[in-house]
């Protein structure tokens, strides 16, 4: 049954029930907060290729932040974003941007091996390097996750950022119901966009 399928008719108990929960399936999602938008940045992907900001407008995008020797919180919140990008091929342009917080060793050659552990798309995912001070700016300015002043120290939630570069929201990944919540805003912020 569609969402234009719903005629009159003697619906039973169960059948009211699938219908209203249907019916709330093709209603518009609730439109995401926006916070704030993210400041324009250059740095270099995992193939030491120039990489900048502008190159994510018109199409949402996810970030992130990481580093490649850490055994805690990054290797789930990657294996997360895995999962998301395996299940997000529909929505086209869709990028994903992880920003490591300790420059200084994660040169391309580490991220492109770090990539690689993730099967992370290329064309889709990118993992992120340069100068400090330009990816704490985007930390604490674009994302308020705070300034890169320790290093290791970074948010482990998922930021989903829509086609104009504004933060849409904060997204833990650990919880099957913070997964699917990510889902549904990236397919709010598409539904936006139409």
């Amino acid at each position: 049954m569609g969402c234009s399928s719903l005629t009159a008719r003697v619906f039973n108990r169960r059948e009211w029930l699938a219908a209203g929960l249907l019916a709330a399936s093709c209603a518009r999602p609730k439109a995401l907060p926006i916070f704030n938008t993210v400041p324009p940045f250059h740095l270099t992907s995992q193939s030491g290729a120039s990489f900048n900001s502008a190159m994510l407008n018109g199409a949402p995008w996810l970030a992130s932040f990481f580093f490649a020797s850490c055994n805690g919180p990054c290797p789930r919140m990657n294996t997360a974003i895995h999962d998301i990008q395996e299940q997000t091929y529909a929505f086209k342009g869709l990028k994903f941007v992880s920003f490591t917080v300790d420059p200084e060793r994660d040169t391309p050659e580490i991220l492109a091996a770090y990539a690689k552990r993730y099967k992370a798309d290329p064309a889709r995912w990118f993992f992120l390097t340069g100068r400090r001070e330009i990816i704490s700016t985007v930390a604490k300015d674009g994302f308020q996750v705070g300034a890169l002043d320790i290093a290791q120290s970074h948010s482990t939630r998922v930021m989903l950022v829509d086609g104009q570069g504004r933060v849409r929201g904060h997204f833990p990944t650990t919880e099957k119901e913070e997964f699917d919540a990510l889902l549904a805003g990236i397919s709010a912020v598409y539904q936006e966009a139409s």
